[in-house]
């Protein structure tokens, strides 16, 4: 899984623009001047820059052992992964029951991080993922996450993949399909959120439309 979190951006990046490419089209996003602070240097990172050495490593074996340990229960239950795909039914209820351990998909991963950008400026590109969707569409506090639909319609990405998202004045988040590009200082540690635990926290100063 070499590089798999950048290969996952650029991936979801590639089919938003296709999707977004249409003239005339109004940008989801309203840029957001949060809080005018000291000027500092802002280091423009990728989702990768947020892994520590190794990590990369140590996720695929996480992701191994994971399905193993799926497929082992599946298998308890009388019903391979393998079985479960060629049910021809679209009652899912019939192949995991609603509610059961298996209804579920658990986040992997670790809070290991790249001690450096603790207290680091930084600028990064990604999706938003609110708590809750209100209907001002403004937030003072979401997930900024690698690729559309983390942590709605996916399993969360690891911890180390995913930034909480604090502002002191609410950012205008209009459509959370478009991708964003944040500004604001890092810290690292571990928060704990129920659509998905984070390794860091980005204290927001700035968010504005990704420009393709």
């Amino acid at each position: 899984m070499k590089h798999f979190q950048n290969l996952l951006l650029t991936a979801v990046l590639t089919t938003a623009l296709i999707g977004c490419s249409n003239a005339g089209t109004e940008t989801a996003v309203e840029s957001a001047q949060v809080k005018e602070g000291v000027s500092l240097k802002i280091t423009e990172i990728t989702w990768e820059d947020l892994m520590p050495a190794g990590e990369d490593e140590l996720l695929e074996k996480l992701y191994v052992e994971f399905y193993q340990d799926f497929e082992a229960k599946m298998l308890q239950n009388s019903t391979s992964l393998t079985e479960a795909a060629r049910q021809e039914t679209d009652d899912v209820s019939s192949i995991i029951a609603e509610g059961s351990a298996a209804d579920t998909m658990e986040q992997i991963g670790t809070f290991n991080v790249v001690k450096d950008l603790n207290g680091k400026r930084v600028r990064v590109p990604g999706y938003v993922v609110p708590f809750d969707f209100s209907a001002d569409a403004e937030h003072k506090e979401f997930l900024l996450v690698p690729y559309f639909g983390a942590c709605l319609h996916t399993p969360p990405p690891p911890p180390n993949q995913i930034i909480l998202v604090k502002a002191e004045t609410a950012a205008k988040i209009i459509n959370i399909e478009e991708p964003v590009w944040l500004e604001g200082t890092l810290k690292t540690g571990e928060f704990l959120s129920d659509l998905g635990n984070s390794a860091y926290e980005l204290k927001l100063s700035k968010l504005e439309p990704y420009e393709y």
